[in-house]
């Protein structure tokens, strides 16, 4: 791998994991479709997945107290009881076809969200939270974009910033270490071939990111942040779409 190639990266895992520790998310809807180009389809999903575990484990203690786990539970159990079946599906289908469902599945949810979000009506409880969890476990499986399912409920159930970004990290935990799992199983995934340097540049630049992060937030307002969420929610949609598109082409 090249120099300029590694700095791409790094400077890609900087990016992506500073927005995750800023709103709470973002990291493998940012991460994945650009490292999908830099070092390939499998190995750029399969990292994603690893970073999106290895960033929140380093985050828990610092937002421990914030975590509300029963909605971790109500999410993240639904999210990985649909992975096994969406890596079986994975495998056997071509890959195009499939990010432009996903894509346009979640386009349309989010805009839906967006005109719900303009009316006075909140949508919550734990029905929503299940239905949140098997969208997120589907979406990061089939088209890498976990994040715009649950955009979509952050948004409709106004879920207030601080136990949001809190109670996110161990639901991405979860969520990506089960879809590391499961595609190492059924797709025959594996971790990029870098060099150790470049690995242990990467978890330095994961740590430094929380720093940033955490002094990015302090200045931004609450409505700032959830509007970064949906904003983020679009941008991870539009980026499989991409994807979808190109792999369609060749």
């Amino acid at each position: 791998m090249s120099l300029a190639l590694s700095l791409s990266l790094l400077l890609l895992v900087l990016m992506a994991a500073t927005i995750q520790r800023v709103v709470g998310l973002g990291l493998g809807m940012l991460f994945a479709p650009y490292a999908v180009v830099l070092i390939g389809a499998h190995e750029g999903i399969m990292l994603a997945n690893f970073l999106g575990t290895l960033m929140p484990v380093l985050l828990l203690p610092r937002i421990w107290s914030d975590i509300e786990w029963r909605t971790v539970a109500w999410i993240g159990l639904p999210a990985v009881a649909v992975m096994p079946a969406a890596a079986w599906v994975s495998s056997i289908s071509p890959p195009g076809p499939l990010y432009l469902v996903v894509a346009a599945l979640v386009l349309l949810s989010l805009v839906i969200s967006v005109a719900l979000a303009r009316v006075d009506l909140t949508v919550g409880g734990r029905r929503a939270q299940v239905v949140t969890g098997i969208g997120s476990g589907l979406g990061t499986v089939l088209g890498g974009v976990g994040g715009p399912a649950v955009t979509v409920y952050a948004v409709l159930s106004r879920w207030p910033v601080l136990p949001m970004v809190a109670t996110l990290q161990p639901l991405w935990i979860l969520i990506s270490s089960t879809s590391f799992a499961t595609k190492w199983a059924w797709d025959d995934g594996q971790l990029p071939d870098l060099p150790v340097w470049l690995w242990i540049a990467i978890v330095v630049v994961v740590v430094a990111s929380i720093g940033l992060g955490e002094a990015v937030q302090k200045r931004l307002r609450e409505k700032t942040i959830q509007r970064s969420v949906m904003v983020l929610g679009f941008v991870g949609a539009l980026l499989a779409l991409g994807t979808g598109v190109r792999l369609l082409l060749g």
